[in-house]
């Protein structure tokens, strides 16, 4: 993490084109920054857990609930009320692991992005989040972000 500095580069305003309804399911890249882009948003006035609520649409239930064992107590919650801390993202990536084995029905994908934390609407810190993710294929076909990958 590193503290930004006064000059602050906000985050992008330009949507890329993103692949709606069923094709977005069809393809593990997509899926994957889709949930990415879901889980890295917070804003302290959401309910707690906002962001992984607004993610597990894109996951397998059992990554949704590791998500969740890792996600916010009611302590940091309501530090995170306190602070009026909000966070968004931008810039995300979903490459294939050059590591890691790919099938039909299996992808693995390094994820990433960067992430504008703020305090009461001011920008105090700019982070780049990167995770692996195992990404599965349904049996109805579509693609869903599974658990996160530990190297080694």
């Amino acid at each position: 993490m590193r503290t930004v500095p006064s000059a602050v580069v906000p985050l992008s305003t330009v949507e890329t084109p993103r692949p709606g309804g069923l094709a977005l399911f069809a393809d593990p890249a997509a899926v994957s920054t889709e949930w990415l882009r879901a889980w890295c948003t917070l804003d302290w006035r959401e309910p707690m857990n906002g962001n992984l609520d607004r993610a597990a649409r894109y996951q397998t239930s059992s990554a949704a609930k590791a998500d969740r064992r890792e996600g916010d107590t009611e302590d940091t919650y309501r530090s995170m009320r306190e602070q009026q801390l909000s966070s968004g993202c931008d810039e995300v990536t979903a490459t294939p692991s050059p590591e890691a084995p790919q099938s039909a029905d299996v992808a693995y994908l390094v994820l990433s992005a960067r992430r504008v934390n703020s305090a009461a609407g001011v920008a105090f810190e700019i982070e780049q989040i990167r995770s692996v993710r195992r990404v599965l294929r349904q049996t109805d076909g579509r693609w869903l972000v599974d658990i996160r990958v530990e190297a080694g």
